[in-house]
C-alpha cells in the first residue's frame, strides 16, 4: 500500500463536531420502543472541521483537495481528537471543502471528513464505566473548582 499523504495543517478545534458512526441499528416500530439490534463495528465517524489560515494556507488547503481528488480511493492522514487525544486517523473528504470568508487576509474553510474509526478497547470501556457507576468519577473535578480555587483566591467565590 503507498504511504498516505498527511494534512499539514490542524484543524481549529474551536469549529470542530464529530458524529460519531453507530454500530446499532434502530428500526422505528409504530408503537412504543424501536427494536435495537448491533450492526457491522467500527462504522465510520462524521467530523465537520475548519480552518482559519493565511493565503499560503489556503493555497495548501485547495492544492492538498485537489491532490486527494485525483485518487479519492485513497485515504489521508489527519491528526484529529475524536476519542481522547491527538491521534492520527484515516479520512476522505465528504463532498468538497468551502471558503466560508475572506477577512483581509484571513480566510476561514471548512469541509466535512468521513473518518476512519480506531479499534475500541472494549476491556477499557468496561472498566471505565463500572467505575462510574460505584464511584463519582467528577467529584475531584468539583472539589477543585468549588473549593480548591476560591481558597487559593483567598476565598472569593467564583
Amino acid at each position: 500500500m503507498p504511504e498516505l499523504n498527511r494534512l499539514a495543517y490542524c484543524v481549529q478545534q474551536s469549529g470542530y463536531t464529530v458524529n460519531f458512526g453507530s454500530d446499532v441499528l434502530n428500526q422505528e416500530l409504530d408503537g412504543g420502543i424501536g427494536r435495537y439490534r448491533r450492526d457491522i463495528r467500527r462504522k465510520s465517524h462524521l467530523v465537520n472541521v475548519s480552518w482559519v489560515v493565511k493565503l499560503k494556507g489556503y493555497q495548501y488547503l485547495t492544492a492538498f483537495y485537489r491532490v486527494w481528488m485525483r485518487n479519492p480511493s485513497q485515504p489521508f492522514l489527519a491528526k484529529l481528537i475524536i476519542d481522547d487525544e491527538l491521534k492520527d486517523y484515516e479520512c476522505s473528504f465528504k463532498g468538497a471543502i468551502q471558503l466560508n470568508s475572506k477577512d483581509g487576509p484571513v480566510y476561514r474553510v471548512s469541509a466535512q471528513l468521513e473518518v476512519k474509526a480506531l479499534i475500541a478497547d472494549d476491556a477499557y470501556d468496561d472498566a471505565l464505566v463500572a467505575t462510574g457507576e460505584s464511584t463519582d468519577i467528577f467529584e475531584p473535578l468539583e472539589e477543585l473548582v468549588n473549593e480548591d480555587m476560591p481558597n487559593a483566591l483567598g476565598g472569593v467565590n467564583v
